[in-house]
């Protein structure tokens, strides 16, 4: 990825780059660009804030972060970055499968926030984006979890731990009732309504589908939208592409 350059005031894209060995492995640096809509990863995401600052929401959690700090998500927790709109942001993200990663160690398994250089955020991207085999990989993981460690915190351990356990399968068992109990039962939870879940399980979806080859007309259809047009909108909302732009990452 290279040393990172400062964000222009008017650009605004996105740019991902993936292993060539492990498509898994992936960045992804944005400028002035972003998801708006609470969402989730199936991987373990490194999130960087270059230039700027922003809001980080973690289900009913949230916190500021600036220029140089990060945050860490463990698979399957509903967040949003909510930048500063009057000024330049752009970030990069690490998103890294957990097969990849010592999962039983605090470092990887709970969401972590601290502050480190952008010259060792870079070098750590380029030895995951660069790695070639499973022993590079090992090596790797095991460095970073190192830096994790001197140079980051947890959050709220018990829910971050509770939450990955439970919701790590990307399904939500709802208890039965109306559809206000339903509500709120998912909005303590997770600080997100039982509908706003239900459109980034969609999302997923989606990105199955098209990984797998569908046409944008199909994948629309499958996941239930009425025309390729919503369905692009609700897709850029959430992921800060448009369909278009993730199938050509």
């Amino acid at each position: 990825m290279g040393k990172f350059n400062k964000v222009s005031k008017v650009r605004m894209q996105i740019k991902i780059q993936q292993n060539s060995q492990y498509p898994g492995i992936e960045v992804k640096l944005g400028e002035n660009q972003f998801s708006r809509h609470s969402h989730i990863h199936k991987e373990w995401s490194f999130s960087y804030v270059l230039h700027g600052k922003t809001v980080v929401h973690l289900g009913t959690w949230q916190s500021e972060l600036v220029e140089n700090q990060f945050i860490t998500i463990p698979p399957g927790i509903p967040h949003l970055c909510s930048p500063e709109t009057e000024n330049s942001f752009s970030f990069v993200v690490l998103y890294i499968p957990f097969e990849s990663l010592d999962v039983h160690t605090p470092e990887f398994s709970q969401p972590r926030i601290g502050k480190i250089d952008s010259t060792i955020v870079s070098h750590f991207i380029d030895l995951f984006i660069q790695s070639v085999n499973l022993k590079e990989l090992k090596t790797n993981s095991e460095q970073l979890q190192e830096l994790l460690d001197k140079k980051s915190s947890p959050l709220d351990v018990e829910w971050g731990v509770k939450l990955l356990e439970e919701e790590n399968n990307f399904t939500l068992s709802l208890p039965h009732g109306n559809r206000f109990q339903r509500y709120r039962y998912a909005r303590k939870r997770f600080g997100i309504g039982q509908k706003k879940i239900s459109t980034i399980e969609k999302m997923e979806q989606a990105k199955r589908l098209m990984s797998e080859g569908l046409d944008l007309v199909e994948v629309a259809l499958n996941c239930g939208f009425y025309d390729q047009s919503h369905f692009s909108k609700v897709f850029k909302l959430y992921t800060g592409l448009t369909p278009t732009q993730y199938i050509k990452k």
